[in-house]
Parts: structure tokens; sequence; C-alpha cells
């Protein structure tokens, strides 16, 4: 495993790489890092393919970019750049939380450039329309977007008492789990660093804006279309930020005509790739041995 560096244009973005043949990358999400894939990547790095795990942009201060530069679209284009910087035709994706939401939708639009699509913890967000039928309590669980969605008030919640908020989600998100205590103190100090904290948080802040064209695309890409690349989704039964029947009874193979599977894991959460590791690598690697 070593540190690299990767490009879209002039901007520069850092990662964690190993291995070497086809490529993937590892997309992270929120509240996290890209070294939340290392262990995962050692494995499937050994087993024929390039593994890449960009610090995603707007977590570091090479990549701080202006909200408006923040909509799920900038961040699929940020792919395509990495993968013009690398020469690489076409890349699989795993994708975590955030990370999994940039992947579908890199898969909805540059599928002949996307092998495979992973996704750790997080169903399609077009599922969203009829959560209330079938997860009534999703609106509980999602409360932190509407705190995200305050500027200000949402950077001192965050901070306050030593990044508690930090804690608490990735308990809640994962009951029963104990989390990597020095992994969320690599967390909790980057978001210490001026500008990291609101960049992260432009994400949420940027899933309702309809008054740019790159809000309104990235709306209908997220909201209303299909994946037409083979995607495997992966969660747990006691996810705390996605409830149960958003993947249970909404997630549908119709939406994915290029080859679908869904695995729930039991005694699992949110973070099921560090609650799960073993059990998470085997399938991420028998998707993408299918999906050469």
């Amino acid at each position: 495993m070593h540190h690299s560096e990767i490009r879209n244009s002039s901007t520069v973005f850092t990662t964690l790489e190993t291995g070497s043949g086809d490529p993937v990358l590892f997309l992270h999400g929120f509240p996290d890092n890209h070294k939340t894939f290392s262990p995962i990547m050692e494995t499937i790095g050994k087993k024929g393919f390039q593994c890449i795990a960009p610090v995603m942009r707007g977590y570091e201060a090479s990549t701080i970019s202006h909200a408006n530069k923040l909509h799920v679209v900038d961040l699929v284009n940020d792919i395509l750049g990495w993968m013009e910087d690398r020469r690489f035709d076409s890349v699989h994706l795993v994708g975590h939380n955030w990370g999994a939401i940039i992947a579908y939708a890199a898969g909805m639009y540059y599928p002949n450039r996307i092998k495979s699509i992973t996704s750790l913890g997080v169903p399609l967000l077009k599922t969203f329309q009829d959560s209330f039928l079938w997860a009534p309590l999703q609106t509980i669980h999602s409360w932190y977007v509407a705190l995200f969605q305050i500027p200000y008030i949402a950077e001192l919640t965050i901070r306050s008492n030593q990044f508690a908020l930090v804690d608490f989600l990735w308990k809640d998100w994962s009951p029963g789990f104990t989390p990597n205590q020095d992994h969320l103190a690599e967390i909790k100090a980057n978001f210490q660093n001026p500008g990291i904290l609101s960049s992260a948080l432009a994400y949420y802040r940027n899933l309702n804006d309809l008054f740019t064209e790159s809000g309104r695309e990235s709306i209908v890409g997220i909201f209303d279309t299909h994946v037409t690349v083979p995607t495997q989704v992966l969660y747990g039964l006691n996810d705390g930020c996605f409830h149960k029947n958003l993947f249970e009874h909404l997630l549908d193979e119709t939406d994915f005509p290029r080859g679908f599977r869904k695995i729930g894991f039991d005694h699992a959460g949110h973070f099921l790739h560090w609650e799960k590791r073993e059990e998470v690598t085997k399938l991420i690697l028998e998707w993408l041995e299918k999906n050469k």
C-alpha cells in the first residue's frame, strides 16, 4: 500500500494504492476518509486488480471547491478526470455512503466506462419516493440531513464536544459496533482543517439545488433513471442510516438491467465493510472477477 496522487485537470487528489491489473476506484463517504478501504484493498490488490482510493473532492485542502462545484455530476466528472489521468478506458467502482451515490450516478451517466459497481450501505435514492410506505422510520433516520442544511449551525454542532456527533453517527448507523478510535481521530482531525467540514456538508446541501444546471442534472440523475452497469448492493440489516426495507422491498432488479444482486448482513449496520470485512471483501472480489 502506498500514497500517490491522481489528477482531474489541474486539481490534485491524494490516493492510497495497491496492486496491479484491472483498475478499481474505491469511493468513501461521510463522516469518513479514503483509508476506510485499506484492509479490503490489500486483499483485492493481490488478486489481479489495481486498487485506488482517492480522497474525495473537498476532503483535503488541494480540492476544496466552491459549493456550486460539489454536485453529484461534478463528482462523477472527477472519476472521468482520474480515468483520463491514468489512461483507464474503464474502471470498477466500489462506493460506501456518498461514494455509493456517486458510483450509481457514474453508472447512469457513463455506463460504457464503468465495468461494475459495488454499493455498500446505500440503496438507489429514487427509492425514497416510496419510503413513506415501506420504511416510514426512514424520516427519523434521516434527521441529520435536515441539520446539515443549516450553514454555520451544522458546523458548530459537529465541532462541539470534540466532534462528538461523528462518534454518535458511527454508533447510531452501526449499532453494537465499536469503531476504530484511531480512524475516528483521523476523521475528526481532518474536519478541523479550514474549509473541509463545510465542503463535506455541501454534498448534502446540494441534494435539493434547483437553481443551478448541475444541481438540476444531479437531481434528475439520482431520482429518475436506471443503472445500466452490473451492480451489487451490500447492506446491513441493522443499518441506522438507511432502513432495511429500502433494500429489501424497494430495490428492484429492473433498475439494473445489466445485472444485479443484493445481499443483506445480519448483525451489521451501515459500516459493514468494517463489521463484516472478510465477507464483504470476498463478495467484492467475486463481483470484480465476474465482470472483468
